[in-house]
């Protein structure tokens, strides 16, 4: 037996409903005061499916972006074990590239903010920046802004998390 479904049982519940409109036009004394309250149960019961089919529509809509928001997280739950939390530069937190990981990808630094944010964002290698007579070179997240700070002037490449010595 095929089981109804919600749009199925609208329909027929609204053709059962025509029939029963005309058949109250057709009939008269008690037999059109119970056509008129069977067309009201039937009435109720169409509005109860039209109602069930809005939650319906609505639940598999979350499920979906559940089912989306998982696949979002297992992609991160992945990506984050590619990379090692390292100190390349004094009083620095970056997550480096492993490289046994890296598929070919260059080194590079990613944000320790970022990171913790479920996101991967690119340090790109800034500006020497001039304070008091010394320099120094950093490393920008174009995401969230923050800065890790180098004692070096000049572009300064990315190591594998591998190849970073790790500063104090």
């Amino acid at each position: 037996m095929v089981e109804p479904t919600l749009q199925t049982l609208g329909f027929g519940l609204a053709s059962a409903a025509k029939i029963l409109q005309t058949l109250k036009e057709l009939v008269g004394g008690d037999a059109r005061a119970q056509v008129s309250a069977l067309y009201d149960v039937i009435l109720s019961a169409q509005t109860s499916a039209l109602e069930a089919h809005i939650k319906q529509s609505a639940m598999i809509e979350r499920i979906r972006e559940l089912e989306e928001e998982l696949t979002k997280v297992r992609a991160w739950e992945t990506e984050k074990q590619r990379y090692k939390l390292v100190a390349p530069f004094t009083g620095a937190m970056v997550y480096a590239l492993k490289k046994s990981m890296s598929d070919g990808e260059p080194p590079h630094y990613i944000c320790a903010n970022c990171y913790q944010d479920g996101k991967r964002s690119i340090l790109q290698n800034g500006k020497t920046k001039e304070k008091e007579g010394t320099g120094w070179t950093t490393f920008i997240c174009t995401a969230c802004k923050s800065e890790a700070r180098t004692p070096y002037r000049g572009g300064i490449p990315a190591k594998y998390a591998e190849d970073v010595v790790t500063q104090g």
